[in-house]
């Protein structure tokens, strides 16, 4: 996406902030979960919440939420985030993502999560009671149950790097929010 377009985009996502959408993780983690999150896809802004429609592969960058047809076009992405990120000394996200999948295998649609230290609600992003697999990152990461970290947490193994190509007995399509730490 050219800078003008993302500036497009950016300048719809924040004019639908003043309408009551949240903009963003942060603000995500901080609303209701009937909130949707907005994201960039194709130079338009989507409400995730809504449905994802033609995106299939999300990622989640401090504040920024950016949606694509593929897996392959969201590497692209966060290949230029992360080299970005090196370039400005950023420490606030993890060097690789915890990364949800809508199925087993990390089939169906995927949502990546890169900022850490605080909770973020999936309702907002479309994706609440949807996590049938996961793989960590580099960092620990926890699943919740229930919004901002309520309920019980997921027992499987959730360090750095792990990969679950399906959720534990009981775990199916029940993770509401995450937390990188």
């Amino acid at each position: 996406m050219g800078k003008q377009k993302f500036l497009a985009v950016a300048c719809a996502a924040a004019a639908m902030a003043g309408a009551g959408w949240t903009a963003g993780p942060s603000a995500a983690a901080a609303q209701p979960a009937q909130r949707g999150v907005v994201a960039s896809f194709d130079g338009t802004a989507i409400d995730l919440s809504r449905g994802w429609g033609a995106a299939r592969a999300c990622g989640v960058w401090q504040g920024a939420v950016a949606c694509f047809r593929s897996v392959e076009e969201l590497d692209r992405k966060a290949a230029d985030e992360a080299r970005s990120r090196l370039a400005s000394g950023a420490l606030a996200a993890c060097s690789t993502p915890l990364q949800l999948g809508e199925h087993n295998d990390l089939r169906g649609r995927v949502l990546r999560f890169y900022d850490r230290g605080f909770w973020q609600n999936l309702g907002g992003y479309g994706f609440n009671d949807q996590t049938s697999s996961y793989r960590t990152g580099a960092c620990t990461a926890h699943l919740a149950e229930h919004n901002d970290g309520q309920g019980y947490w997921y027992p499987g193994n959730t360090g750095p790097n792990h990969y679950e190509s399906g959720m534990r007995s009981g775990w199916n399509d029940r993770v509401s929010s995450i937390k990188i730490d």
